[in-house]
């Protein structure tokens, strides 16, 4: 079996975007699941069904990739972290001779999240930053891809569970990103909510704004930590410079209704609110969002505080997946050793990414590095004579406008303190967008 991808059929053109899921869990990005139905955006995007040969269903099987004398790796997430980790190790001298690694994915496609904000103002289009998640499988004979979803995880015994059959695992490496708790909001899932941490609903909120002549605009961020920091802000500035664009800005009133004191991260909160300020945007801190009122259309605040809104775009806590808390990995986040990823409650079993509970930046370029640190963990206690030396490592360019970003770059020591010389900020110029681009 091993370079097979193994899935449920593929086979549709149509790129729906889901704003919420029940037990069958449709996700558009690794990094982001809902957990109740209300109503699906669809995109039409070029998306080749992948031939009927290449995706045998072996629905109730046990697809366990366990080879004589070698460790069985199985990775929940081919996002950043989950793919470079296997990408990383799978290269390694040796590792042919010591490992299989069987990668479970649900989605054919991963679609960069650095440019979901700019969906939202139509700066990038979905098919310019797609990548088809088969490339994972650098190797064939050491990595597999598994197309499905997974519904739980057994630690104890070593198991996970799909909808497509089980598979057993010597060392698990979870890399599912995070969900969004909508469902801890009363009345969000009978209101249409968009957001850009789903391209879908990215595309859905540029259309909303580009339909608004006039109203009032509520964008929110949840308690810190979450996914992306300044993603909130970005959106809210790029929105902010799009309804000027469209001639409406004394007629769109946009409110930022943010959970944490500052903008986040906080070395960047002054930059963040000077242009808040600059482009009239009304930023109210210290303000969780708890409750919409769909018949009036409003939000209500943990301060009481009321806004109302023609367009919304409400960010809920950020949690690990339902299968991580549900095993016991995790309350909100997945409790790691920050030095090598192993989680606290089994030594077989690390975690990666936006879902861990970890001082790092919940970010696509800080997963990465984590992948390639893991990857030299997980070498060293496989006797591949490999030392971890990686760095927890992240860089931002933020948008202030359509034209300027600022950037913010950090490191991370092994015991999670921050290196010294870091944080480095830097302020909004135009070259950064090259840089963000490349």
């Amino acid at each position: 079996m091993a370079g097979l991808v193994i899935g449920a059929a593929v086979g549709a053109t149509a790129f729906p975007r889901t704003e919420t899921v029940t037990t069958t869990t449709t996700a558009t990005q690794t990094t982001t699941v809902r957990e109740t139905v209300t109503h699906t955006v669809t995109q039409t995007v070029a998306q080749p069904a992948a031939p009927p040969s290449e995706v045998p269903m072996i629905r109730g099987s046990d697809f366990t990739w366990k080879e004589p004398g070698k460790t069985n790796i199985v990775v929940i997430g081919a996002g950043p972290g989950g793919a470079t980790f296997v990408k990383t190790l799978a290269a390694m001298p040796g590792a042919r001779d010591k490992v299989t690694i069987t990668v479970i994915e649900q989605n054919e496609v991963w679609i960069s999240g650095l440019s979901h904000s700019e969906f939202v103002v139509g700066s990038r289009k979905l098919e310019e930053v797609m990548g088809k998640v088969k490339g994972v499988v650098t190797d064939p004979k050491v990595v597999r891809l598994v197309q499905a979803r997974v519904t739980s995880v057994d630690p104890a015994n070593r198991v996970v569970y799909t909808n497509l059959g089980k598979t057993s695992y010597d060392i698990l490496v979870l890399a599912p990103g995070i969900v969004l708790g909508e469902w801890e909001i009363e009345g969000l899932s009978a209101v249409r909510n968009h957001h850009a941490w789903d391209p879908g609903h990215a595309l859905a909120l540029g259309a909303a704004l580009r339909r608004l002549e006039s109203g009032n605009v509520v964008f929110s961020v949840p308690p810190a930590p979450y996914k992306c920091p300044p993603g909130p802000y970005e959106v809210t500035l790029l929105a902010a410079d799009f309804v000027k664009e469209l001639g409406r800005s004394g007629r769109v009133k946009i409110t930022l209704v943010d959970a944490n004191a500052t903008p986040q991260p906080p070395p960047k909160a002054r930059i963040f609110k000077e242009w808040l300020d600059k482009v009239g945007v009304e930023y109210v801190p210290n303000n969780r969002v708890v409750r919409v009122d769909p018949a009036n259309k409003v939000v209500e605040t943990d301060k009481g505080e009321k806004f109302k809104f023609d367009v919304l775009s409400v960010l809920s806590r950020n949690l690990a997946p339902g299968f991580v808390r549900e095993a016991g990995l995790a309350k909100q986040y997945t409790e790691v050793d920050l030095a090598t990823f192993r989680t606290k409650a089994f030594d077989d079993v690390y975690a990666i990414g936006d879902h861990i509970l970890a001082p790092y930046t919940k970010s696509a370029y800080a997963a990465n590095t984590q992948g390639q640190r893991l990857a030299e963990v997980v070498a060293e206690r496989l006797g591949l004579g490999v030392k971890p030396t990686t760095k927890v490592f992240n860089i931002c360019w933020s948008y202030v406008n359509k034209n300027e970003l600022s950037e913010i770059i950090v490191q991370w020591e092994p015991d999670g303190k921050v290196s010294e010389g870091y944080p480095k900020v830097g302020e909004p110029i135009a070259a950064n967008k090259q840089k963000r681009h490349s």
